[in-house]
């Protein structure tokens, strides 16, 4: 089984934080650590918080059911069987 986790990661990464050329002006915007968005953006990490995904989410506008959709047509792994 694919870990579902590294996807996430992976898919907040292609959304928002992989385009970043501030870290610490994204971290402060969403509320995170900057640390957190290196992490992200270098793919350092196998997991985010559901508060980091909360935060960001909320920061961008998107509803967490509509990132888990955009994040399961990145990377289909994501789905339950």
């Amino acid at each position: 089984m694919d870990d579902r986790n590294v996807y996430i990661v992976k898919a907040l990464n292609e959304l928002w934080i992989k385009q970043v050329t501030n870290n610490t002006e994204f971290a402060n915007k969403n509320n995170i650590d900057e640390k957190t968005v290196r992490n992200i953006k270098g793919l350092k990490t196998e997991s985010a918080s559901l508060q980091t995904i909360i935060n960001i989410c909320e920061t961008q506008g998107m509803n967490l059911s509509d990132f888990f959709k955009h994040a399961e047509s990145l990377f289909p792994q994501l789905k339950f069987k």
